[in-house]
């Protein structure tokens, strides 16, 4: 688990928020796929598709001999748009008829499992910004689609929210704005709060294998989409809506 799991906090982040001995104390197995898709389910998603909806794919190394086509992800709609404007302005072919389908991760990955017979291979590509912001966190290189979480620095645990949940967040500058709240209500704990880069693949992952001391803390995870993402949504579902009658 590269070390990234860290013993559960009693300070929440939208309020106090103890972990009980029986939870701590439950039986530990894999997350099942029904679990899984439920969290993946809070992950909105963009896809560069053709007329027929076939979605731009990239070529994985399986392994030696295998070579698998596999979809492209974006988990920021700026970077979808941006790959799509950058492929017009080049004349490429693939742009001509394409367009941003917008999906639920989940729908995505269980497509992805019934025909590949496995997600992992899967492709993300990351928000170029929140990759610089991960990369200066951590001070190295970040390989995958950064997520955020807060930590308690001197008892060395996350930080959970008033309902037992852990929050992982796509966007830095998003969980910034909770623990701003959460020290306004609490300042004597502005020092001791930090952040800890982990990275979306390697919590997937990590929710497929069996673990005894991770799964009980898997499944406390709740995704938390960047609110620059929710914003592209609702700001597409008013564009979408219907105009009011004027009443004349």
């Amino acid at each position: 688990m590269q070390g990234i799991f860290r013993r559960l906090a009693s300070t929440g982040l939208a309020g106090m928020a103890i972990v009980s001995s029986a939870l701590l104390a439950a039986p530990a197995w894999a997350l099942s796929e029904q679990q899984i898709l439920e969290k993946l389910g809070q992950i909105p998603v963009f896809l560069i598709v053709n007329p027929e909806g076939q979605s731009l794919t990239a070529s994985v190394n399986i392994d030696e001999e295998t070579e698998l086509e596999v979809p492209i992800v974006f988990v920021d709609s700026q970077e979808a748009e941006s790959f799509l404007a950058e492929a017009e302005n080049e004349g490429e072919a693939l742009a001509d008829d394409a367009q941003i389908a917008i999906l639920p991760l989940s729908d995505v990955y269980a497509e992805a499992s019934e025909q590949l017979e496995s997600a992992d291979s899967l492709v993300y590509v990351p928000s170029a910004r929140s990759l610089s912001q991960a990369t200066q966190i951590v001070d190295q290189e970040i390989q995958g689609v950064p997520l955020y979480a807060a930590v308690d620095l001197e008892s060395n645990q996350y930080l959970l929210t008033s309902d037992n949940t852990l929050p992982m967040f796509f966007s830095l500058n998003d969980l910034q704005s909770q623990v701003s709240l959460l020290i306004e209500a609490n300042p004597g704990v502005a020092e001791s709060i930090g952040v800890e880069v982990t990275t979306f693949e390697t919590i997937l992952q990590s929710m497929s294998e069996e673990d005894a001391e991770a799964d009980q803390l898997l499944e406390l995870i709740r995704f938390v989409p960047s609110s620059q993402t929710l914003e592209y949504l609702r700001n597409l579902s008013g564009e979408a809506a219907p105009a009011e009658s004027s009443g004349q």
